[in-house]
């Protein structure tokens, strides 16, 4: 009889323990979010500034695009710009603005202002770590001034700028290999590795006005553009200097960081050196290899790649064999000057973007641990001395034996 009473008490308790167990105490409702696409933040006057981009609903399906007479579309986004002590004190005051809550679990990329990494990144990053709808996957990129104009920026072919300008870096990442699109816990990982440095590419306006009205879109050439420039490289938490493209490039080389990319070379270097052929490296691999020496460290960096050739201005047999080991040797001369001319500016600025550090600990413990106990690794890093060998093959020649240069000429 108790039993039955126990069971039955237990049932009738069911119900009611089921209204505890609501799963939306926190639902909001889609028309009540600003989703944002993008972030970019600026340090002025002593205080954070922070621009946002958000999705626009009512531009709903109308072009970004104007038509021959002018459009009245409403832009695909819109920007809030606003000021705090902190980051998120500067979040909350779109509040006072805003008839909808941010929300940035789908943003894609964020911009820092130079302003703010010369400040110092380490408060920025922590909170993408910390926010839980904050996406720690996020492309980063540094802007030469006011990081917020960058948002302002209409692009073409893509209503979604934030989207777009994520698809520009994994395009280039994948078939240029100049910069390493890097996402904001690979720039934590970084700078909180042995190394303690990282790197990140420039993202400019290549003109003096902003396009900002939907109608300008219109045309077949803006003349203001979104483009990848310099690569940033960041030392501790702090913005030291940067790296131009060739120089880039190079450090992709000799961090293995080559997916795809088009070299051109002089096919006769004899003849004057003027680059008049191209080569597609479609497969490349670095290893480093770190031996102490006497006093200093060597690194043998052995460089490996092969490819097609596309391009060929000079006149020149192509089924001879000679004239095929003279252009892998034009090559290999063209990568060894990328990755000389890198090597002398990364020392130059003394940050281990190389990830020599790493390698370094992992090969030889016993000696870092004393490096690092004695806090000497910026002056054993000045004095490592990189010894590149470069191998490259042209395994096809593309669909001609021969140049039109020779055909030509005949």
């Amino acid at each position: 009889m108790n039993l039955s009473k126990k069971t039955l008490f237990c049932l009738l308790c069911l119900p009611l323990l089921s209204t505890l167990l609501s799963g939306c105490w926190d639902d909001r409702e889609l028309s009540e979010l600003g989703i944002t696409s993008g972030s970019a933040y600026d340090w002025e006057d002593n205080q954070w500034k922070a621009t946002y981009q958000v999705i626009n609903p009512s531009s709903g399906a109308s072009n970004t695009g104007g038509t021959g007479g002018g459009s009245t579309s409403s832009p695909p986004f819109v920007t809030f710009t606003v000021k705090g002590r902190t980051i998120m004190e500067a979040v909350e005051k779109t509040n006072l603005t805003s008839t909808r809550e941010m929300f940035f679990s789908h943003s894609r990329i964020t911009v820092m202002g130079e302003s703010v990494a010369r400040h110092g990144v380490n408060q920025l990053i922590d909170l993408f770590l910390r926010k839980q709808d904050a996406r720690e996957t996020v492309f980063v990129f540094i802007a030469k001034g006011e990081a917020g104009d960058i948002l302002d920026q209409l692009m073409q072919l893509t209503k979604n700028q934030g989207a777009g300008i994520q698809l520009m870096i994994e395009q280039e990442s994948r078939l240029l290999s100049y910069y390493p699109g890097t996402r904001m816990f690979e720039l934590a990982m970084a700078l909180s590795s042995e190394s303690g440095s990282a790197v990140l590419p420039e993202i400019l306006l290549t003109g003096p006005e902003i396009m900002d009205e939907t109608q300008e879109t219109g045309r077949t050439d803006l003349q203001t553009r979104l483009a990848l420039g310099r690569l940033g490289v960041l030392k501790g938490e702090k913005l030291v200097g940067w790296l131009s493209q060739k120089q880039a490039f190079g450090l992709s080389f000799m961090t293995d960081k080559i997916k795809t990319a088009t070299i051109a070379f002089p096919s006769k270097p004899e003849s004057g050196g003027k680059p008049d052929a191209s080569f597609v490296l479609q497969k490349s691999r670095t290893t480093v290899q770190p031996k102490w020496e006497k006093d200093h460290y060597v690194i043998d960096m052995n460089i490996k790649g092969s490819g097609v050739l596309t391009e060929l201005g000079s006149v020149m047999d192509l089924n001879e064999r000679a004239s095929i080991t003279e252009m892998e040797q034009s090559l290999e001369q063209q990568v060894l000057e990328l990755v000389d001319n890198s090597w002398k500016e990364v020392r130059k600025l003394g940050a281990d973007v190389t990830g020599f550090a790493i390698k370094i600990h992992r090969s030889d413990r016993k000696r870092f641990k004393q490096i690092r106990k004695d806090k000497s690794w910026d002056r054993v890093f000045q004095e490592i001395e990189i010894r590149p060998h470069v191998s490259i093959e042209i395994e096809r020649t593309g669909l001609s034996n021969k140049s039109f240069q020779s055909v030509h000429e005949k």
